[in-house]
């Protein structure tokens, strides 16, 4: 898989827990159907089942939920079956483990050992997608497009879908998952959930302990976060990367050419977005070392470095407001480069071509080319990304705890208008209250808790992870009694990635149900 293919990928993250919902154990009708074209694996088998709109109304108002299974490659080594959760929200499960070239190349022994089911979530094409392409009458331009943006979106969902919005939640996903475990004929299943997939992972064994098998958490962070403080972490994450990115990339000068320390290749960086969009980005640049400073200062050593690190942004970000003011609509998020460079930091096995793309070798389509393209190829390809970016809304929306914080108000709109940092940007608007401004959070809570598991779960955490941040892992680990490993080193979501540490680990604890592993080196970089 190539750093345009990630790129094309993602082209697309206070109640009580309510009581039992509806009988999991009733097996519901599978309806066996051809997959959609995204699957690629030759053995692949797709259905979809009938679920209730709310559980907790089981005769009521009825959608469908897609899923995929793929058998065990070796049935004779058969051990089971595992569901593999994706992330997002709103991550497909059709390609999650029916593509061939996806992401995430799970290893072979897990392919071989068990069955493989992974469930299309509610809202998105292959489910019951939710349909937002319509106009709520009766709201002012400003309702709309500023104080209340998020509700007017809602209201057009439930134009398309009326009654449906509410229930795109985690507690009702968890509930598909049991219900496809139920058509399935499966007494107990083990859960493979990475990113949000920790999240619902981690919600259903909560619900369904008695369904549950091995329990392995990807990639997992603190549910009290959610979303908008989730959000607001990752700005910090993924500067962190961005630092990261240069520092690799200048240990690697004779391959790339960019600069022999992080801050050269930070300053070629910026360039090239300079020039694809008239100004510059504002991101924090990474720190200076001695050999940044001019020759005729370097005997100042490391102090005057340290005032040249200082400076860095506000010099970035002044000579981007006068960049703006100078060439009228330049603004930095209109670069391909740093749009696909915050696609590819979490991703750090591609970073050779994120170098190989800021140097020239590589030329990157704009955005405009890529969609067209992917258009041309797949013509439902949009209405996939607006589905699943509409249901990555709602259960943002719908589930926040987070209350907003209006001090940060100013500075969001600003950043949204004005600056368009893209590093910054979805932090400050969640944590501003604006990207779910006129939805109030009505989802119910899972409070996770692994003590009515059999098998104690098993969580793995990158320390340099752009997305979930490792440091806020250990709320998810303390209520799920997790056994954690760290992994060393940058990159979101540590499993199906080239690590053979990991890989072998996980494939491990999901024959036996334990491990004494509690670190593992880096994954392939570049």
């Amino acid at each position: 898989m190539s750093v345009l293919a990630v790129l094309a990928a993602v082209a697309v993250t206070a109640g009580e827990l309510p009581p039992a919902l509806a009988d999991t154990t009733t097996s519901r009708d599978i309806t066996w159907e051809a997959c959609p074209d995204q699957v690629t694996v030759d053995t692949v088998e797709c259905g979809r089942i009938e679920v209730p709109m709310y559980h907790a109304e089981p005769d009521g108002e009825q959608l469908s939920v897609g899923f995929v299974r793929v058998p065990a490659g070796d049935p004779d080594a058969r051990r089971g079956t595992l569901f593999a959760v994706p992330g997002g929200p709103g991550d497909d499960a059709y390609t999650h483990i029916g593509a061939q070239d996806h992401l995430l190349q799970w290893p072979q022994d897990m392919k071989n050992e068990w069955d493989m089911v992974a469930v299309q979530p509610r809202g998105l094409v292959g489910s019951t997608p939710l349909d937002c392409d319509h106009e709520p009458t009766g709201w002012d331009p400003l309702r709309a497009n500023l104080t209340e943006s998020a509700g007017y979106f809602q209201a057009a969902c439930e134009i398309g879908t009326p009654g449906y919005t509410d229930s795109v939640n985690t507690s009702e996903i968890a509930h598909d998952l049991d219900d496809v475990r139920a058509a399935l004929g499966e007494n107990t299943v083990s859960v493979m959930g990475v990113s949000y997939g920790t999240h619902l992972g981690s919600a259903y064994s909560t619900l369904f302990p008695e369904h549950t098998d091995k329990l392995v958490l990807d990639s997992g962070s603190d549910q009290k976060r959610t979303w908008a403080g989730t959000l607001d972490d990752q700005t910090g994450g993924y500067t962190g990367a961005l630092h990261d990115f240069p520092e690799w990339t200048a240990d690697n000068n004779d391959a790339y050419g960019l600069g022999k320390t992080p801050l050269e290749v930070y300053r070629a960086w910026s360039r090239v977005i300079v020039e694809e969009s008239g100004t510059n980005p504002t991101v924090v640049p990474p720190p200076a070392q001695i050999g940044d400073l001019p020759e005729g200062l370097q005997w100042a050593g490391q102090p005057a470095a340290d005032i040249l690190t200082a400076t860095g942004q506000p010099q970035a970000q002044l000579e981007n407001l006068f960049r703006m003011v100078s060439a009228p609509g330049a603004r930095q998020s209109a670069s391909p480069t740093l749009a696909a460079t915050r696609q590819v930091l979490p991703q750090p096995q591609f970073w050779g071509e994120l170098a190989e793309i800021i140097n020239g070798t590589t030329q990157l389509p704009s955005p405009e080319e890529q969609i067209e393209a992917q258009a041309d190829a797949d013509p439902e390809l949009l209405t996939q990304v607006e589905t699943a970016q509409a249901m990555q809304s709602m259960v943002i929306c719908n589930e926040n705890r987070v209350a907003a914080d209006p001090l940060r108000i100013p500075g969001a709109l600003w950043n949204n208008f004005v600056e368009q940092d893209v590093f910054s940007l979805p932090g400050d608007t969640a944590a501003a209250g604006i990207s779910c401004a006129g939805i109030e959070p009505n989802a119910p809570v899972v409070d996770i808790n692994g003590d009515a598991l059999d098998v104690r779960p098993l969580q793995i955490q990158g320390t340099g992870d752009p997305q979930t941040i490792y440091r806020t892992h250990r709320p998810m680990a303390e209520a799920m009694n997790s056994h954690v490993i760290s992994v060393d080193g940058p990159g979101h979501a540590q499993v199906g990635v080239g690590n053979t540490d990991v890989d072998d680990t996980v494939v491990d604890y999901l024959r036996t149900g334990t491990t004494e592993v509690t670190a593992a080196p880096s994954r392939p970089v570049g």
